[in-house]
């Protein structure tokens, strides 16, 4: 049976994976999102559904705001140990009283998951690994790749060895530990994000070394190759239910144009692995496919493509807020999403009433229909389309001099464009539609007769021009620009949906 790469679509790097029983769990980074590193169960390897955040408490762990963004939380492993899940990641908070590598724990995977316990060792990327004797080991990255024994109720560890520098390319990273046969194997990412990332093996008799290269190093990587996933690495090897090899790691897509960016952020991907001898092989000799065939995959891959929320009980686990969840400006109600703005606006490194779900198709619309009170001067709210405080579109309704507005605002690094008109009315409905170039920009009374304000390239919207580590998000918000808004607004409804755009063509 045929799969489609990738298997979590949008912003999901980073990706690490536990089997525990006939169920399997990922995780992913999320950086200054929160909740933080989103949990996500499969039955079957590609239908994947969330379960839960590991990181939900303001008590855990705080990501400043006051950093650039694609700083926060780092590459997490998840290991299923002795009748426990285990998730280690690096906090990269620096100004922040908790800073660093840690590690959490629960009995169920949808939580709730403690508190963490914090580890004294440098570097980023940690990884766990259980050793046939029980011994536990700790395996990290820090100018090469380090390993140390773990005391998982405590956190002590013993002095970090340093086991293997990678093959000579650039940033050797995102280590794994495993063993087979009586070798132990490491597996890490070497090469930087970019388009020259890589998946690198070696193995040794000893947990500390000496390591002996793969002869076909790099084990993985789309490099050079004309391939539609790009920038393939940062992987973890698993054995499936019945005993296959697979890895899942991250990979993007590039936009299709000269030259190249990608726009959804980095993306989590499966691969199958089979082993020859004494080394494995991944994927179409050492390659990453959007598309795969094969006969270990038995179930039918289902893409979601339609998402609505009326917000009435709860907010669901594919929304994320900055930095930390602000209840009391942010929380659903009978009315719909309560949205009541504070002082700081979309640029600024502090508290801001926002609610954002990622971005994961090229081809989307998203609408959401507002009902707001009676604005006073500067009082903003609105849907934008959000990479980070430096680059954003927005569509949103304001007050100006006493005049009721609806505007468009393309920000750019220092540079914003900002395009005003009168409105009226008491209720408004705000629609962004995406494709692989633009960014398009509605609004109006009527949902079905929307006018279109304007539109920003999605170049500017992409790593390569204005991000890092992360991917678009859909956010709701409110601002009072300045002051605190007198009476909230709130978000009566919100929908996302891919649009198929040879459909559309095909009756137009």
């Amino acid at each position: 049976m045929k799969y489609e790469n990738p298997i979590l679509t949008g912003f999901y790097p980073d990706p690490s994976i536990c089997l525990v029983k006939e169920d399997y769990y990922l995780v992913t980074s999320s950086f200054e999102y929160f909740p933080g590193i989103p949990i996500f169960h499969s039955k079957d390897l590609v239908n994947w559904q969330q379960v839960g955040h590991a990181i939900t408490r303001k008590e855990q762990l705080q990501l400043s705001q006051k950093i650039p963004n694609a700083f926060g939380l780092y590459a997490p492993t998840i290991r299923y140990i002795a009748g426990r899940f285990y998730i280690i990641c690096t906090n990269v908070s620096p100004d922040m009283p908790k800073s660093g590598n840690f590690l959490i724990w629960a009995e169920d995977p949808t939580g709730p998951w403690s508190d963490p316990i914090w580890l004294d060792l440098p570097g980023i990327d940690p990884s766990l690994f259980l050793d046939d004797d029980g011994k536990v080991y700790y395996c990290g990255a820090s100018e090469g790749i380090f390993a140390c024994e773990i005391d998982l109720t405590n956190g002590h560890c013993s002095s970090p060895k340093k086991i293997w520098n990678g093959t000579g390319a650039a940033d050797p990273e995102g280590p794994h530990l495993y063993k087979k046969d009586n070798f132990y194997y490491l597996l890490i990412a070497e090469g930087g994000t970019g388009y020259g990332h890589m998946v690198t093996m070696a193995r040794s008799k000893s947990i500390y070394g000496p390591y002996q290269s793969c002869p076909s190093n790099p084990v993985l990587t789309n490099r050079s190759l004309p391939n539609s996933i790009q920038a393939v690495g940062h992987a973890d090897l698993f054995q499936d239910i019945l005993g296959n090899w697979w890895a899942v790691c991250l990979g993007i897509r590039p936009l299709p144009f000269f030259p190249r960016k990608h726009l959804l952020g980095r993306e989590t991907n499966l691969v199958p692995v089979e082993w020859y001898g004494d080394w494995p092989k991944f994927g179409n000799e050492g390659s990453l496919e959007q598309v795969v065939e094969t006969s270990a995959i038995q179930s039918e891959q289902s893409l979601e493509t339609v998402h609505y929320d009326d917000f009435q009980t709860t907010i669901g686990m594919e929304w994320n807020s900055l930095y930390e969840y602000d209840k009391k400006n942010v929380h659903p109600s009978s009315n719909g999403l309560v949205l009541q703005g504070q002082a700081a606006d979309l640029n600024q490194e502090a508290n801001v009433s926002w609610l954002g779900r990622r971005q994961q198709h090229f081809d989307f619309s998203a609408t959401a229909k507002f009902k707001f009170p009676d604005l006073i001067d500067k009082e903003e709210f609105g849907l934008s389309i959000y990479l980070n405080r430096q680059a954003h579109y927005d569509i949103f309704v304001c007050k100006r001099d006493g005049n009721l507005l609806v505007g468009t605002r393309q920000q750019v690094g220092p540079f914003s464009n900002v395009k005003m008109e009168e409105y009226s009315g008491e209720s408004v409905y705000l629609r962004i539609v995406g494709s692989t170039d633009s960014y398009q920009l509605y609004a109006g009374m009527d949902k079905n007769r929307l006018t279109k304000l304007s539109a920003g390239e999605t170049k500017y919207l992409t790593t390569e021009v204005s991000g890092v580590f992360t991917g678009p998000y859909i956010a709701l918000y409110a601002t009072g620009n300045g002051q605190d808004m007198k009476a909230p607004v709130y978000c009566e409804w919100f929908e996302y949906q891919q649009r198929n755009v040879q459909e559309e063509n095909h009756v137009s």
